[in-house]
């Protein structure tokens, strides 16, 4: 990190903003989105995206994106693209290669820009309309790398030291952020044998009309069951029901 590099006082009170204890993600996103538009004002950037990958099988596990301007929508061709140049470039690669997961980086601490220009990713990136990248790894869980990008697009300025210190100083609280979103998703309401029952059935794709029908109750009575459900969860549909309670529903039938 170069040493001319500072912070402001804005500067610290934007980060103190981005990082609000009251910043959730009760949406079911993957980062709250109060903290990456926070983000992108703190450091100016056409989008600010966050991925859960297993870099090894070439799969996303999870993606959230913030877009400030229109970009090109993401087709599986330029997704499997960046998978195939992903190991043939370094800055993308080195935190599994080193074990270093700590460093903000960019592809200008490995590349000149005609060398990036030539690469797979190169061209990766001019397809995702962006050029210069700003990134931060959160410490992998199972074997998934979480990884924090801003972007900006050809033409603009590349980022700055500045840049690289905010992200630097702002890492912990990110980790500490998303380990929060984790935890919350793994904490599950208690349920009752109904209701768990209900939701094992609704996993197999039973109708409210079968439910009705294999378990002796009216429709009207699903329903208002369901909806106890939803709201003991926090959540407003089958498929939001069935993420969060994933766990649950997948225990073993109880014995009659």
């Amino acid at each position: 990190m170069g040493l001319s590099a500072t912070v402001s006082e804005h500067d610290l009170r934007a980060m103190l903003d981005v990082v609000s204890p009251d910043a959730v993600a009760s949406d079911g996103s993957e980062l709250p989105e109060q903290v990456l538009r926070g983000l992108a004002e703190l450091i100016p950037c056409c989008s600010v995206s966050f991925y859960v990958m297993d870099t090894r099988r070439g799969e996303t596990h999870a993606m959230q994106e913030l877009s400030l301007v229109e970009l090109p929508a993401a087709d599986e061709e330029t997704t499997a693209l960046f998978f195939d140049a992903y190991w043939d470039t370094l800055d993308c690669c080195a935190p599994e290669l080193t074990g270093d997961h700590t460093r903000v980086t960019t592809w200008s601490d490995v590349y000149t820009e005609r060398e990036y220009s030539r690469l797979l990713m190169g061209e990766y990136f001019r397809r995702a309309g962006i050029w210069h990248e700003l990134m931060v790894c959160l410490p992998p869980v199972g074997g998934l790398e979480r990884r924090l990008m801003l972007a900006r697009e050809p033409g603009d300025p590349p980022f700055t030291e500045r840049d690289r210190l905010l992200l630097t100083l702002l890492r912990p609280h990110l980790v500490n952020l998303r380990d929060r979103v984790e935890a919350e998703r793994r904490t599950v309401p208690a349920l009752t044998a109904r209701q768990l029952e209900l939701l094992r059935r609704v996993a197999m794709g039973h109708s409210n009309r079968r439910l009705a029908r294999d378990l002796g109750l009216s429709e009207g009575t699903v329903r208002k069951h369901l909806e106890n459900v939803y709201a003991r969860l926090g959540v407003h549909s089958r498929t939001e029901a069935l993420a969060l309670a994933g766990v649950a529903v997948a225990l073993p039938h109880p014995s009659s």
